[in-house]
């Protein structure tokens, strides 16, 4: 449904502009509706011309489309459609699409795909130490991991070697194999605190605890590099599980060699990937992967596959830790201009964590903006400085409280304790309400209650938030009764178009075609002596097409080519020419063509089903417009009319 509500939406974009302007500019008025000149000028301008054939539709052909589309949207709302459930949730859906980007702050949304972009043109290498701890751990956990991070470097910073300690110390598992080092990797690759981090370290630098999701890394970050773009790449694969047997890995060993060698002597590489490779996932496409960059693939066959010199080059073969693979290059591009990338970075960006720098700021404008204020003796929660602890205020533990302070104003309204408690119910579960839990909780109370007033209020504050969701809006409920009223309709009514095709028998015949042969002969000679086979009487019976190819052509040389079928204009240059005088004869004069038209034929429905549905559908639209224009009273001021060009 998605491409007709686009299409509509694109096609009557900006519907009820300027609906409260002064009755002198009204263009139409709709059942009472009132509709100005200026919204059809706005209209007109942007879809008059064709973008496929350049033709430009006239002022009063427009004006008629535009009449039956918002004919269509009046009746849809007369009957209902905008109350239904399915309708109500998809709108929905689309509104809370289009604000997004309204909810967060554009000038450090920009700030941030620039940082992303510059970024995606380094490549860094680090190793980390992992010391774990979950994100909602108890505030002694989270210190206990913390001072153990900070023992961690110590040792590091006192001469330790890294490698030595990651083994002993991280709780990253893969350090057993890797020894903390992580390779390397460019932006969107980890998640954000970590790549913030390593991006601002310089090479050789030791890291202060870094918090992420996972708890506390200590960074060394070891390289940075140009980026090398991606690279697309096909393989074969024989997998060799941990706990392969030495005898089954020479196995796999000694068959990778012959895949090899059987390449380099020209078989084709997608044949033996789907006979052989042991990655059913790109088995059966040959092969073929996706397009990927540094940090995608373990580090051999990404090493491997970036050294690949030129398209169609293949590796000898790799040893991984999935198995043995061989590596062909398919293509390589390098990373693109900014606004080459833009779309995509921001596409990434909205998934990422650092949205939230931009949705802070956000936050942070709309108090200022909005008189936001906070009751500090009503906040539910209050650091101890003696006993160094966050605490819950004293009151929201009395279950008899009443909490009908104030806590929060903003935009002149008035937020209550007793608001808080309600979403802390509604979301926390009380046997985890610890104090840090209550500042979590309230933190994102605030958020919400600043971004959900924000989102109520984007149709006023956003002309174009507002034209855009009416758009959709119009489009949906175009589509809906169109579908049920035209669309489904026809397409399940076999009276009815079983009826429309015997009225209208004459628009659905077969073109007419020619049943033959073209045949094209290499020299004048053997031109004349097919001519003079081909135009005895008894060839067809006695004397065959096959009979001349033999007659003509030997293993090592072919003197005759013969094309039989039944042709259609514009299928074969000289068919078009001989039979109908279309054109000119093909580029080899010695060119003979033999067989006979096939006039008009009438399609049995079968045949015409397709054609016959969409012009049922046309007629049924047809009739209902009608209806629609007969039902609902439509006045033109044709002053206002002519002075629109």
């Amino acid at each position: 449904m998605n491409k007709f509500v686009l299409l509509i939406v694109t096609f009557f974009s900006f519907y009820q502009l300027f609906a409260q302007q002064a009755d002198s500019d009204l263009l139409l008025t709709i059942d009472g509706k009132k509709i100005p000149k200026e919204e059809f000028i706005r209209l007109y301008t942007k879809n008059k011309t064709n973008i496929t054939t350049g033709e430009v539709t006239s002022v009063p052909d427009y004006l008629e489309l535009f009449i039956n589309f918002q004919l269509k949207v009046l009746e849809a709302e007369k009957l209902g459609y905008d109350t239904l459930s399915s309708f109500i949730n998809e709108l929905k859906g689309y509104r809370e699409q289009l604000a997004r980007p309204y909810l967060i702050d554009k000038e450090s949304n920009d700030l941030i795909i620039k940082e992303a972009y510059e970024r995606m043109l380094l490549e860094v290498r680090a190793s980390h130490i992992l010391v774990e701890v979950f994100p909602d751990a108890l505030p002694d956990d989270t210190l206990f991991a913390y001072d153990k991070a900070l023992a961690i470097r110590t040792r590091i910073i006192n001469g330790e070697p890294f490698e030595y300690v990651a083994k002993g110390a991280s709780d990253d598992k893969s350090v057993k194999y890797n020894g903390g080092d992580l390779g390397y990797f460019t932006v969107f690759e980890m998640v954000y605190p970590f790549e913030n981090a390593v991006y601002q370290m310089n090479i050789g630098d030791i890291s202060m605890p870094v918090r992420t999701q996972f708890g506390y890394h200590i960074i060394k970050k070891t390289d940075s590099r140009k980026s090398n773009g991606q690279v697309k790449v096909a393989h074969i694969m024989l997998l060799t599980p941990q706990g392969i047997v030495p005898s089954d890995e020479q196995r796999k060993k000694e068959q990778i060699n012959e895949l090899y060698h059987r390449l380099k002597k020209g078989e084709d590489f997608i044949e033996l990937a789907k006979q052989f490779s042991e990655d059913r996932g790109s088995s059966r496409n040959g092969g073929d992967l996706p397009w990927f960059g540094v940090g995608r693939m373990v580090p051999e066959f990404e090493k491997a596959a970036f050294e690949l010199k030129l398209n169609g080059d293949i590796s000898l073969p790799v040893k991984t830790s999935f198995g043995w693979h061989i590596i062909k290059r398919i293509d390589r591009k390098e990373i693109g201009t900014f606004a080459e990338m833009e779309a995509e970075l921001k596409f990434k960006a909205g998934k990422d964590q650092r949205i939230e720098i931009a949705r802070t700021a956000l936050i942070n404008k709309l108090k200022n903006e909005n008189g936001f204020k906070i009751k500090s003796s009503n906040i539910p929660y209050y650091y101890d400085i003696n006993d160094n602890k966050l605490l819950i205020t004293q009151k929201y533990l009395d279950p008899n409280y009443k909490h009908n302070d104030t806590l929060i104003i903003y935009q002149n309204k008035v937020v209550r304790e007793k608001d808080f408690i309600t979403y802390l119910h509604r979301f926390v579960d009380q046997s985890e309400l610890r104090p840090d839990i209550y500042k979590k909780a309230f933190d994102q109370f605030i958020e919400n209650i600043i971004l959900d007033t924000e989102n109520q209020n984007l149709e006023k504050k956003y002309p174009e938030f507002k034209y855009t969701i009416k758009e959709y809006h119009d489009g949906i409920l175009y589509f809906e009764i169109t579908d049920d009223q035209v669309w489904s309709r026809a397409t399940g009514d076999s009276v009815g178009i079983s009826k429309y095709y015997n009225e209208h028998k004459e628009n659905y015949l077969w073109d007419e075609k020619f049943d033959g042969s073209v045949y094209y002969c290499s020299n004048e000679k053997v031109f004349k002596k097919v001519s003079k086979l081909v135009n005895k009487y008894n060839f067809g019976t006695k004397v065959k097409n096959d009979d001349l190819l033999k007659k003509f052509n030997s293993e090592n040389n072919e003197q005759l080519k013969i094309v039989t079928s039944v042709f259609g204009k514009g299928e074969n240059e000289n068919i078009d020419f001989y039979a109908w005088k279309l054109g000119q004869s093909g580029n080899n004069n010695y060119v003979l063509v033999k067989g006979k038209l096939i006039p008009k034929q009438q399609k049995t429905l079968d045949e015409a089903k397709g054609q016959v549905i969409s012009d049922y559908q046309t007629f049924i639209e047809s009739e209902w417009t009608n209806e629609l224009r007969n039902k609902y009273k439509v006045e033109i001021n044709q002053s206002i009319l002519s002075k629109i060009k």
